[in-house]
């Protein structure tokens, strides 16, 4: 009789009547196997040249590369022996250079090790996969300027930079759902709100932006020009009171710096006096419309302290 082997990871199943009197020999052959596959580890030297696995590295749980990339770096595994793998890269000249896992069946999807730090993997006998690499949807904020090399080297990129872009929803049809579009949100340049969900802390009005809109987004840092009219009870003479209690009298600190503004009125203004903070009315018809505009040197104050943390990306598959 000849023995058979499991599909997966080729542990023997010895026929009857097999190895009578020698049956340790599978035996210990398939604890071994095993011990491999759930903690085995083994290291490989990289430079610029493709490794093909051997049977004593593939059967290992975790797999570390390390030395010096010269050049990018094809790491071959079986079809033929399927399982979860832990890659751990610890290579020099990562920046540069990529080290890419794949299977032998053509046209199998590839994926990269990331520098730096160990990423869990699966081969299913034609593609290799990431797994417990993030949730899609997710967002992850990147430290460096640019997406990097790992990511885009790989058949489906996992991450995708959150410029606006849009993505094939056939690539990415997870993403797709969770966005309710393929368009990616564009964060350049901008902080990121929770999604106001109906509660009406924000207002598309004010915000210029539907605030219950994934991706939908907005603002400046330019200061606008806003007009203010406000009212006059009694136009005829001086009051010298408050403009909240209709009288002739404007603190234009509520409406704008008079120093750089104007003053009008729907009928006409008589003795208008300004000192820089308060306008002193002695005639006006119905209204006073002031507006505030910018001059001088220097830049608006209107962005709160604030730093520069790189870029984002959202999880796509």
């Amino acid at each position: 009789m000849v023995s058979t082997f499991t599909p997966n990871v080729q542990l023997e199943e010895p026929a009857r009547g097999d190895y009578v009197g020698t049956w340790d020999t599978p035996v210990n052959s398939n604890a071994t196997l095993i011990d491999l596959i759930l903690g085995g580890r083994t290291t490989i030297s990289l430079n610029n040249s493709p490794v093909v696995l051997a049977a004593a590295q593939y059967e290992c749980k975790t797999i570390t590369f390390n030395s010096t990339l010269t050049g990018n770096v094809a790491i071959t595994f079986p079809t033929s022996f399927t399982k979860s793998y832990t890659i751990r890269n610890t290579c020099t000249g990562s920046s540069a250079f990529v080290i890419t896992l794949q299977t032998t069946a053509a046209g199998g999807q590839i994926v990269c090790a990331p520098p730096g730090e160990a990423v869990d993997i699966v081969n299913d006998g034609t593609n290799l996969y990431y797994s417990n690499l993030g949730h899609i949807g997710g967002y992850w904020d990147y430290g460096g300027s640019s997406v990097p090399l790992w990511v885009t080297t790989c058949t489906v990129p996992p991450y995708l930079a959150c410029t606006g872009g849009t993505f094939s929803s056939a690539t990415y049809p997870t993403l797709a759902v969770v966005l309710g579009s393929t368009t990616l949100p564009d964060t350049r340049g901008r902080s990121r709100v929770a999604l106001d969900a109906g509660a009406a802390r924000l207002s598309s009005a004010v915000a210029g932006f539907s605030p219950n809109t994934v991706g939908a987004g907005g603002g400046s840092e330019n200061p606008q020009q806003h007009t203010h009219t406000i009212a006059i009870v009694d136009p005829g003479h001086f009051h010298g009171a408050a403009a909240s209690e209709g009288g002739a009298y404007v603190n234009v600190a509520r409406v704008g710096n008079l120093l750089n503004g104007s003053v009008t009125t729907s009928g006409g203004i008589i003795g208008l006096q300004s000192d820089g903070i308060n306008a002193y009315i002695s005639k006006a018809t119905t209204s006073i419309t002031a507006t505030a505009s910018n001059s001088g040197t220097g830049t608006a104050g209107n962005l709160p302290p604030a730093y520069i943390g790189g870029i984002t990306m959202i999880r796509a598959g």
